[in-house]
């Protein structure tokens, strides 16, 4: 049985900031972090940066999260390493949904409207990679935060920007359950584990957080199927474990999490 190919690529950044604590449903005049780059002369490099905007995070009242999109990769072009742009793509057709953000394009063809939505976000994430995506070259966790906040950004009319946060396991239930509220959402890098006789994977892969229950169940979305599980360690690294037998166990990697949000100060000219 031939196995899904999949390529992720997850980077960091130095610099480390927490996840806001959500005792409370919404956060209100907070300081949010989005990741931004600017070009270094002397390395001949893009360097990254968390920049501090103040703001208000974006509510959203609905208990809607289960209609957060599980798109099948293997429906879109070069579908090898496209685990990165079908997980933001299934969640700005949720934000767009629930009028978060404008319609990208007017399709009355939902499949044709989807290609083209994720072709915007490839072409974006390529153009920010220097390169065009291949069999074995992936998405950079960095370039798809920063595209994830450029088409927030653009589809709100310039109202709303994209908190972003890029951490590493091992995560509690707590992790997932304050990331419920409002429209906050995000992905996890994992590393499938193939049976006897699958063809391995190439890299890394991406799913999308869809719910988290304090039973300890986990719900995501990827490969155009619904995984409900639970995490477990095993041998010094985190591992979420789906409740169906026919689906692969995910050894966890790291996870990206966003939070739309409103700035209510002026922005600073530079990355800080």
């Amino acid at each position: 049985m031939k196995s899904p190919i999949v390529t992720f690529f997850l980077a960091t950044l130095s610099v480390t900031i927490s996840m806001p604590t959500a005792a409370q449903s919404r956060l209100i005049n907070h300081n949010f972090q989005v990741i931004e780059r600017t070009w270094n002369a002397e390395t001949q490099k893009h360097d990254y940066h968390y920049r501090t905007i103040h703001g208000t995070e974006r509510s959203n009242q609905a208990l809607n999260r289960l209609s957060i999109l599980s798109e099948n990769q293997f429906i879109y072009p070069v579908p090898e390493s496209g685990c990165g742009p079908t997980a933001l793509l299934n969640i700005l057709i949720w934000y767009e949904k629930f009028g978060l953000i404008s319609p990208f394009n007017r399709n009355a063809d939902s499949q044709k409207y989807k290609l083209n939505f994720f072709n915007e976000i490839d072409r974006r994430i390529s153009k920010m990679a220097g390169q065009q995506r291949t069999e074995s070259f992936g998405t950079n966790s960095l370039a798809a935060a920063i595209v994830m906040d450029e088409l927030v950004h653009e589809l709100s009319q310039g109202n709303l920007r994209v908190h972003s946060h890029i951490i590493d396991p091992p995560y509690e239930l707590k992790t997932f359950l304050e990331m419920l509220p409002n429209f906050r959402s995000g992905y996890l890098i994992v590393k499938p584990k193939y049976p006897q006789g699958m063809q391995p994977a190439i890299g890394t892969h991406a799913i999308t957080f869809i719910r988290a229950d304090r039973s300890g169940y986990l719900t995501f979305g990827t490969w155009g199927e619904v995984y409900r599980g639970t995490l477990k360690m095993r041998d010094g690294a985190q591992w979420f474990i789906p409740t169906d037998a026919e689906q692969l166990e995910l050894k966890i990697l790291g996870m990206v999490q966003f939070i739309p949000f409103e700035p209510t100060t002026p922005l600073d000219p530079e990355p800080q």
